[in-house]
């Protein structure tokens, strides 16, 4: 379960601290569900790519990674999984980037 983030011609991805280039990165989302039953709290872990992940080898990139708190439609959604993915692709399209969302 992870969010694909690939780059724009407006927004690249860098590692962290260098003009590296990244075609793409594998991102994992924390995310917590508030009692109140819609406000949910994401966080964001960065690697390389998948075997990067299973291999625990996270990847320091400029993508922002703060935690994120956002409240879902109640009338339309339930905290899951996939509203968080959701949300969370729905955050890095709003900063500029392209993002597929990967819970195989």
């Amino acid at each position: 379960m992870a969010l694909i983030i690939t780059p724009t011609q407006e927004k690249k991805i860098h590692v962290q601290g260098t003009d590296i280039e990244l075609q793409s990165v594998y991102n994992r989302i924390e995310f917590g569900c508030r009692p109140n039953g819609t406000t949910m709290e994401l966080a964001f872990y960065t690697y390389a790519d998948k075997t990067a992940y299973e291999a625990n080898s996270y990847l320091p990139t400029d993508l922002p990674t703060g935690n994120l708190t956002k409240d879902i439609d109640p009338l339309t959604q339930t905290q899951s999984v996939e509203s968080a993915h959701q949300l969370a692709k729905e955050y890095y399209e709003g900063e500029g980037y392209s993002c597929v969302i990967d819970l195989s």
